[in-house]
């Protein structure tokens, strides 16, 4: 089995809407305008108000308020709003997953805290467009809805030799895989035609040191997936710093005092992200 092989056979059950594949060709061709782009969207009243809360929230921090799809293309530009669409769309097309596998409610939060901390450490870091890092956050983990969506036995072998000790993930699914849930979302997002930032980021983001290409999106959603581990509680923040490698600090930029000021603001923007994304809390949202 390869990871190709695997997205392949699953296509027809993790496929975007027809809306979202729609979109992503619209902004892949030079024939259409933003305009064209916005009314398209429009067209969904359920999407346009889920975007237009998304684009006037505190994590956009715009003065004025943006009242349609047209302005927040002109704002934020169409490939932004590209991945805030399929942001609101991934949360449906992973269903039927079994309960003793994962937590869905769990699962969509985790991703939700790392894209909002990965988009406020880019900020602080002075990356271009912070805002296209929380796609890449939150997306960073789909490839494991696909093992256990298409894998489920195979994938409780995994849990029960990783049991508590996340660290032992990786060399779990290769030994029972022969290969990584990294490379399952690469595959997924090469087949979504998701920008190849995404897929590389998706690919690397437990070896960060290992990407040439967007290495440093990478390097950020790595320390965001470490941070998001102190928001629920399973580590402390001292313990992440400390495992830290100095080569973190002179990539980024960052130090502790910018990352201690990124966790303060976090928890506030991760409540109104959900409110905007799923209408209210997740809990509300996955069955």
């Amino acid at each position: 089995m390869t990871p190709q092989a695997l997205v392949k056979d699953v296509e027809q059950l993790v496929s975007l809407p027809d809306l979202f594949l729609r979109i992503n060709e619209m902004i892949g061709s030079q024939r259409y305008s933003a305009s064209d782009i916005a009314h398209v969207i429009s067209q969904d009243a359920n999407l346009s108000a889920r975007l237009l809360k998304m684009v006037n929230s505190s994590f956009y921090g715009l003065r004025g308020q943006v009242d349609t799809i047209s302005r927040a293309v002109t704002i934020v530009g169409t490939s932004e709003l590209r991945n805030l669409a399929i942001s609101t769309a991934t949360l449906e097309v992973f269903v039927g997953i079994p309960v003793d596998l994962v937590d869905m409610n769990k699962f969509w939060r985790s991703a939700v805290s790392t894209g909002v901390i990965a988009k406020e450490l880019a900020a602080a870091s002075h990356v271009l467009h912070p805002e296209r890092l929380f796609i890449m956050g939150m997306l960073h983990d789909v490839g494991k809805l696909v093992i256990y969506q298409a894998l489920p036995e195979l994938a409780r072998d995994i849990h029960l030799i990783v049991g508590d000790d996340e660290s032992l993930l990786l060399d779990a699914e290769q030994d029972v895989l022969g290969f990584t849930h990294q490379e399952v979302g690469y595959e997924l997002f090469k087949l979504w035609q998701l920008p190849e930032s995404i897929q590389t980021v998706v690919r690397y983001h437990h070896h960060p040191f290992d990407c040439s290409d967007y290495a440093l999106e990478s390097l950020l959603i790595h320390l965001a997936d470490n941070l998001e581990l102190v928001g629920k509680g399973s580590c402390s923040l001292d313990k992440v710093l400390l495992n830290v490698d100095h080569k973190v600090w002179s990539m980024t930029g960052l130090d502790e005092m910018k990352i201690e000021e990124v966790m303060g603001v976090a928890p506030g923007l991760i409540t109104e992200i959900e409110a905007a994304i799923y209408g209210g809390s997740i809990d509300n949202v996955c069955p």
